[in-house]
């Protein structure tokens, strides 16, 4: 995926994964946590990213470390 293209995305679905994390934590720090590891790891794998599964993988992405983190297989550093 182009630059552009997935910062348009991301741009577009920052609402969505910015709801989920609130979601899925009422602490404000991690609830920050996982937006920016979400769009970290989403940078990390854009070349990957297919814009019809953007924003599942966005969420996806997002739950899989929450739950690794509630299980203590995720070091939370802010």
């Amino acid at each position: 995926m182009k630059n552009e293209i997935f910062f348009q995305y991301l741009n577009q679905n920052k609402i969505h994964i910015q709801g989920l994390a609130s979601e899925l934590s009422n602490d404000f720090a991690m609830a920050r946590f996982l937006y920016r590891e979400t769009t970290h790891q989403a940078m990390k794998n854009k070349a990957n990213l297919k814009e019809e599964i953007f924003k599942d993988w966005l969420m996806t992405t997002m739950q899989k470390t929450y739950y690794k983190i509630l299980q203590n297989e995720y070091s939370i550093k802010n």
